[in-house]
């Protein structure tokens, strides 16, 4: 089977409060690109989503963007959603993450807020599930993650994840890190196990 070499990325379309957030997204953007790994990705163009694309944009890399219709003139300007050779525009929320997931070989969590926090959430779910078996990341800059990786742990002990190594993440604590723990999984596994498969809304 040919391996997808596409890594969905989730993050915040702002800046954040620490400029290490946006620094990493930029080193994940530009290893991306020098690694001939395409990012899939909800399209939008300010904060630490813009950075990330336009990191891989700069070193001649390739962009799937995904974005609803409501959400292009919130997140996206016009000018720069052009600079993406693939732009998908959904009609609401469900359809885009749906194609976020059949376009990735693996889903990497960079800092953000509630709507970064829903979509690795529900892709680690599916990976409980059996869904799928592609690496996910945790982007853990500066320690952002510590609490999400401290409930994961406490929900295990009380006996709430009964496949909790299926639903686990791999833990990076540095944006250079992030594609080499990529490649490193994928050699170990079939990233793209399960790709034709559509799935239905859990």
């Amino acid at each position: 089977m040919t391996m997808n070499r596409s890594i969905c990325v989730y993050c915040g379309s702002r800046d954040g409060a620490n400029p290490h957030y946006k620094a990493a997204a930029r080193q994940l953007g530009a290893a991306m690109a020098g690694n001939g790994i395409r990012l899939v990705y909800g399209a939008g163009t300010y904060g630490i989503m813009g950075a990330v694309a336009d990191a891989v944009v700069s070193g001649g890399g390739s962009v799937t963007g995904v974005i609803p219709e409501f959400l292009k003139n919130r997140e996206a300007s016009e000018t720069d959603l052009r600079q993406f050779d693939e732009l998908i525009v959904t009609n609401d929320m469900h359809e885009r993450k749906h194609i976020m997931f059949s376009r990735s070989g693996a889903f990497v969590a960079l800092p953000g807020g509630i709507g970064t926090l829903e979509e690795i959430i529900e892709i680690m779910t599916w990976a409980q599930l059996g869904r799928h078996n592609r690496p996910m990341v945790l982007a853990n800059i500066d320690g952002f993650w510590d609490p999400l990786l401290r409930l994961i742990d406490h929900m295990a002990s009380e006996g709430f994840l009964h496949t909790a190594h299926l639903a686990r993440p791999l833990v990076v604590s540095k944006g250079s890190d992030i594609v080499p723990a990529v490649l490193s999984a994928w050699r170990d596994t079939d990233a793209t196990a399960g790709d034709s498969e559509i799935i239905e809304r859990l």
